[in-house]
């Protein structure tokens, strides 16, 4: 469905350039690229999710408290805010190199197959 954020609106959705590809007349080179970021993106993705869950199993633990040390609460908060920054930043990276994978042709093409 379309979508008012216009990060996404720039770039283009691994899953749209698949079910696309022949119309955008995607090469096999291209195809193997974008399967190649999308399986690097995974496996960083997996690990920081480990992560992002044992960060937020311990602020769950501090904010469960009777008394919870603002501090620490503050700190643990900021860990996994920290965490799911990585996370983001790995999705953009993953999405801005997919893009420049496309010719101009490819993305214009992409983008008028996205619009409602």
């Amino acid at each position: 469905p379309p979508t008012a954020d216009p990060i996404a609106r720039a770039l283009f959705e691994p899953e749209l350039i698949m079910r696309h590809r022949r119309a955008i007349n995607l090469s096999d080179e291209q195809r193997d690229a974008i399967s190649r970021l999308i399986k690097e993106l995974q496996g960083q993705v997996v690990t920081l999710q480990w992560e992002l869950q044992e960060q937020t199993e311990a602020l769950t633990a501090e904010l469960s408290r009777t008394r919870v040390d603002l501090d620490r609460a503050q700190d643990r908060m900021s860990r996994v805010m920290q965490t799911e920054r990585k996370i983001k930043e790995a999705h953009l990276s993953a999405l801005v190199r997919i893009k420049n994978t496309l010719r101009a042709d490819q993305q214009d093409a992409l983008r008028k197959l996205k619009e409602p």
